[in-house]
C-alpha cells in the first residue's frame, strides 16, 4: 500500500522554481529522508505534502486519495516544525492535546488525557503534563513536539530538521530514539535534513535533492556506495576526485590516467570506453597509508608526502600530496598512535574496486 505518492510536483515563486517536476512514492511504515543543501527544495516539498504550500502543477496522493488542493487538516498528516512551535501559554498537556481537540472532536476529556499520557510515555517524558515550555530543556521541548505530532495518529508524519536546535550529543541520542519510535508506531515518516549522517542512519531510503530536483533516490548504502553523480558523491561522505582519461578498457578492468600523469587501475565502466574523459572518485576512508612501500598490497600503490594532519579524536585526517594530485584520507588510529608530521614521506594504496569512474570533467 502506498501512503504518499507525489507526481510531477512543481512549485514556482515568481520566476524561481523551488521544486521542479519532483515525483516519488513512500510506502506504509517507511522512513524516507529528503537530503540536500539549503535551498534545494526539501522543505518546500514537505510543505506541499502538508498542504501549507500550493502546487503550481502536479499531484499529491495520500492513501491513494488525491489531496493536491485539500486543506492541511483534511490530509491526515502531522508536521513537526524545526522550531517546535509549542504554545508558550499552554502547559504540556494542552500543547499535546491541541490537535485532538480540533481534529477529533468526538474525543472526551478523559480519553484526551489518556492519549496524551500515552504519547508522553512513548517519548520517555511521563508525568510532565503540568509543566510549561519555558520549564523544559531543548531536548524535552523537542520530545513534546514529537508527542504532539504523534498523538493524533497520522498516516504520515513530516519532520522538518527537528534536531537542528539540539547540541551534538543530544542529537545523537534523539536519532536513535526517533528510529525506535518510528518502528514502534509503524507510521510513515518523511524527514528533512541537510545532515548526511542523520540521513544514512535513520532512513530506509534517501532522496538526494539539488536545485529543486531529486537527483538520486535509493537505499542509504546504494546512495553512499554508488552515487549517480558527482554532486551526490560530494554531498554524502568525503571523497577524492581525480580528473583524467580512460586509456584502456576491457571486461577485466580499466586504466585511468590522471591529468598529472598517474596511471591507476580502476573498474571497467561500459559507459566510459577507451579515450573517454572522466572523474575518478575514491572515498577518503578507502585509502590506506604506509611508512614504507608495501610489498604485499595489490592494486594502486603511490608515493607521496604529508601536507597536513588533522587529529579528530577517533580519527586522523591526512592531506597527502602525490605527483600533481592531492588525496584526503581518514584513518582510525590505534591507541596512543601519534599523527605523522607534515613533510613525512609515505606510501598510499587503494583497491581498484574502491574507486568509481564518473562521466564529466
Amino acid at each position: 500500500m502506498i501512503d504518499v505518492d507525489v507526481r510531477n510536483a512543481t512549485k514556482q515563486y515568481g520566476k524561481v522554481l523551488a521544486v521542479d517536476d519532483v515525483s516519488f512514492q513512500v510506502h506504509k511504515g517507511e522512513f524516507l529522508t529528503l537530503l540536500g543543501p539549503s535551498g534545494c527544495g526539501k522543505t518546500t516539498t514537505l510543505r506541499l505534502i502538508a498542504g501549507l504550500d500550493t502546487l503550481t502543477s502536479g499531484e499529491v496522493f495520500i492513501r491513494e486519495e488525491d489531496v493536491s488542493y485539500a486543506p492541511p487538516y483534511a490530509r491526515d498528516v502531522s508536521l513537526m516544525f524545526q522550531n517546535y512551535a509549542l504554545f508558550p501559554h499552554k502547559n504540556v498537556l494542552d500543547n499535546i492535546a491541541f490537535g485532538l481537540k480540533y481534529r477529533e472532536r468526538g474525543i472526551g476529556k478523559d480519553e484526551r488525557i489518556q492519549r496524551v499520557q500515552g504519547a508522553l510515555e512513548l517519548v520517555r517524558l511521563p508525568g510532565i503534563e503540568k509543566r510549561y515550555p519555558r520549564q523544559l530543556s531543548g531536548g524535552q521541548q523537542q520530545r513534546v513536539a514529537l508527542a504532539r505530532a504523534l498523538v493524533i495518529k497520522p498516516t504520515v508524519l513530516l519532520l522538518d530538521e527537528p534536531f537542528s536546535n539540539l547540541d551534538l550529543k543530544l542529537r545523537e541520542e534523539m536519532r536513535v530514539e526517533l528510529k525506535q519510535i518510528q518502528e514502534q508506531v509503524e507510521i510513515t515518516f518523511i524527514f528533512v535534513t541537510h545532515d548526511q549522517e542523520e540521513a544514512l542512519m535513520l532512513s530506509d531510503r534517501v532522496a538526494v535533492m539539488e536545485e529543486g530536483k531529486i537527483i538520486q533516490l535509493d537505499t542509504p548504502r546504494a546512495v553512499y556506495e554508488k552515487p549517480l553523480s558527482r554532486f551526490v558523491a560530494e554531498f554524502i561522505g568525503q571523497s577524492n576526485f581525480l580528473h583524467g582519461k580512460v586509456v584502456r578498457s576491457d571486461p577485466s578492468g580499466a586504466e585511468f590516467k590522471t591529468e598529472s600523469g598517474l596511471l591507476l587501475l580502476v573498474p571497467d565502466d561500459p559507459l566510459l570506453p577507451t579515450g573517454s574523459s572522466g572523474v575518478l572518485q575514491i572515498r577518503s576512508e578507502r585509502v590506506h597509508i604506509y611508512r614504507d612501500k608495501p610489498q604485499t598490497v595489490t592494486g594502486n600503490t603511490l608515493s607521496g608526502k604529508i601536507e597536513r594532519a588533522i587529529y579528530l579524536g577517533n580519527s586522523i585526517q591526512y592531506f597527502i600530496r602525490l605527483r600533481g594530485d592531492d588525496l584526503i584520507m581518514t584513518i582510525h588510529p590505534a591507541k596512543g598512535e601519534i599523527p605523522l608530521e607534515r613533510g613525512t614521506d609515505v606510501w598510499v594504496a587503494f583497491d581498484p574496486e574502491d574507486s568509481r569512474l564518473m562521466r564529466g570533467t
